[in-house]
């Protein structure tokens, strides 16, 4: 059965691999990576992206606006993917000011809506290629290797409190709540992937989860 999917990204970082020949009215960013992932849903036919489409922008909206729309995505999902790109923090600015942390946390909560209730989404972090096609930005710091992340992607990885068997894994159960991986292992079978997230969150009080930015 398909799952209906939040996809959370920087839409204007174009710090990331170039998908087609570059020009300066052709440079790709991570809503292109969004695209691939709508375009392979919509022929598969399996899960359906409940984030934003590339024609419903929101940036002409006031943010109390664009913050009850994209709430109503989230609620209506059960996973959220994070597309991991360079440039995705705005460093100058707080993080319960920017877009990603704070659709995270609100994918983390257990939400009631009158008579209708949202249980907390399994989340998958997603890292894009940078313009040299590598991944290791996101370990750039061997002192604190997760030092890259927002900080609530921090206090949610490796927050494992009691371990259990899980099926989706090869080794054993994720050490964290957010399961990882690179764009070239997740679109080549991206259902194995969201699966094995769903497994995580079936599993989330063995997990030590943080919600509140």
């Amino acid at each position: 059965m398909g799952n209906k999917v939040f996809i959370s990204y920087k839409y204007s970082d174009n710090f990331v691999q170039q998908l087609k020949p570059y020009d300066f009215s052709n440079t790709t960013t991570a809503r292109d990576y969004v695209d691939i992932i709508q375009e392979k849903f919509n022929r598969d036919g399996i899960h359906i992206n409940k984030g934003e489409k590339d024609n419903e922008s929101l940036d002409n909206f006031k943010d109390e606006t664009i913050r009850s729309k994209l709430a109503d995505k989230i609620f209506d999902s059960s996973v959220t993917i994070v597309l991991v790109s360079p440039n995705m923090k705005d460093t100058w600015k707080a993080e319960e000011d920017q877009w990603i942390p704070w659709e995270i946390s609100y994918s983390l909560k257990n939400k009631s809506r009158s008579d209708n209730k949202s249980k907390r989404n399994a989340i998958l972090l997603v890292i894009l290629p940078d313009r040299s096609r590598n991944y290791d930005y996101v370990e750039s710091n061997w002192f604190n290797p997760h030092s890259f992340y927002f900080d609530i992607i921090q206090k949610n990885l490796d927050n494992l409190h009691q371990p259990y068997k899980a099926y989706k894994l090869k080794e054993s159960c994720s050490q964290s709540y957010m399961l990882q991986c690179n764009w070239d292992c997740f679109i080549s079978n991206p259902y194995a992937w969201i699966e094995a997230a769903i497994e995580i969150k079936d599993n989330g009080d063995k997990y030590n989860i943080v919600a509140r930015l």
